[in-house]
């Protein structure tokens, strides 16, 4: 089993049409998240998924901070004309105490409890809008955000399920 990317990498389809399954993913990924972690035994969390890789622990913070940028970066491409995001340091971000693992899992459920009544408001012109993103060296349309981070959910969900190394 490939432990660094057990889901495969991502793949954006980018005339893929209908987002439904996407946005399906992106409303159930709170609780699937919560059950996997609830699951994941006491000596796991704090264990590497990978040879140099992040704690479970470590993974369901970023999920809350990578996911939250999302959100940001979705409604500042609806209310802006092609914005400029900020990038940030993932592995420094993922450095710093975080408090407790259950207040991530709550902000990524008031996260996704946002998100998705928003993206299934959008219609095709809303999902066409775009984000400059500086580390990609592109712009990216909201439809292919919404399949990165259903993919990203799911990535990261399955490292959380990995086996012990």
């Amino acid at each position: 089993m490939e432990r660094q990317f057990p889901i495969g990498r991502f793949g954006y389809r980018s005339l893929e049409t209908d987002l439904t399954p996407f946005i399906q993913r992106l409303k159930s990924f709170p609780q699937r998240l919560s059950t996997a972690w609830d699951a994941c035994s006491s000596e796991l969390r704090d264990a590497p998924y990978r040879e140099g890789g992040w704690t479970r622990r470590t993974v369901v913070h970023h999920v809350a901070d990578s996911h939250l940028n999302m959100y940001v970066r979705i409604k500042l491409a609806l209310t802006e004309d092609e914005p400029t995001v900020k990038p940030y340091d993932e592995n420094a971000w993922a450095t710093l105490p975080d408090g407790p693992v259950e207040l991530s899992l709550q902000l990524i459920a008031a996260v996704h409890g946002r998100v998705v009544p928003l993206l299934k408001s959008l219609n095709d012109s809303e999902l066409d809008r775009r984000y400059d993103h500086p580390e990609l060296l592109r712009t990216v349309p909201i439809r292919e955000v919404v399949q990165m981070y259903a993919w990203h959910g799911d990535h990261h969900l399955a490292h959380i399920q990995l086996p012990s190394l």
